[in-house]
């Protein structure tokens, strides 16, 4: 065999091999896509279900308090958690169906990256593949600090769009008394995997909301303050 035909043989080799990896990550890709395309099928499903289990969540949305000054701010936070439990008086706790087998303890919405899921009660590593968690914190519209935590992915599942919300969008939590409560984005920053002081922060037994998330490389962390 001339050098020329074992050069031509190894060249289609590498050709052939360099094909079958670009397949596979075609393939791969498409079902990474699809998958994406499942769950938020079936998330709006499961929410659509919960919302008629729970009745008009529309007319139980506590919204900011935007109108008041500055010296009203801890007066007007304050005022969240009794309106939160004001409107709870007149409803019952529901319970809810099993979201791909995990208990769930309410939705999230945030309009302006267009998504909408079940926040899962506990996290681990199976949950987070199939929608957002609480990893930290009383849970949703409860006085104090919940943490929610989603993954970032490629085919902009879960909290994969957060880096284009800014200060002073709204996030809204609907619990299970079909209580929405509205909440303003005041800070947005990264840090590192190993810092945990946006887990334990108080916040004065006001209810606040903590979204987390993975940098796309995964080297920070990518959090979200909202009250």
């Amino acid at each position: 065999m001339s050098a020329e035909t074992a050069y031509k043989k190894v060249l289609d080799t590498f050709f052939i091999i360099l094909l079958i990896i670009l397949i596979g990550i075609a393939i791969y890709v498409v079902y990474k896509f699809i998958s994406a395309k499942i769950i938020n099928n079936n998330s709006d499903e499961f929410i659509s279900e919960f919302t008629n289990e729970i009745g008009d969540t529309e007319g139980n949305i506590i919204t900011d308090e935007t109108t008041q000054t500055d010296s009203d701010t801890d007066s007007a936070r304050s005022s969240k958690a009794s309106k939160v439990k004001s409107a709870r008086s007149s409803t019952s706790k529901k319970s809810a169906n099993k979201y791909y087998g995990f208990d769930i303890c309410g939705y999230i919405r945030i309009p302006k990256t267009a998504i909408r899921y079940p926040i899962i009660s506990t996290l681990s590593k199976q949950a987070l593949e199939k929608g957002v968690c609480v990893e930290y914190g009383p849970g949703p519209n409860e006085p104090g600090n919940t943490v929610i935590a989603g993954h970032n992915y490629l085919n902009r599942l879960f909290f994969s769009k957060n880096k284009n919300l800014n200060i002073g969008d709204k996030v809204y939590i609907t619990d299970l008394y079909g209580v929405t409560v509205e909440y303003t984005i005041y800070n947005k920053f990264e840090t590192s995997p190993q810092d945990t002081s946006y887990i334990f922060r108080d916040t004065g037994g006001v209810p606040e909301i903590t979204l987390a998330t993975c940098s796309r490389n995964g080297s920070a962390r990518l959090i979200i303050y909202a009250k």
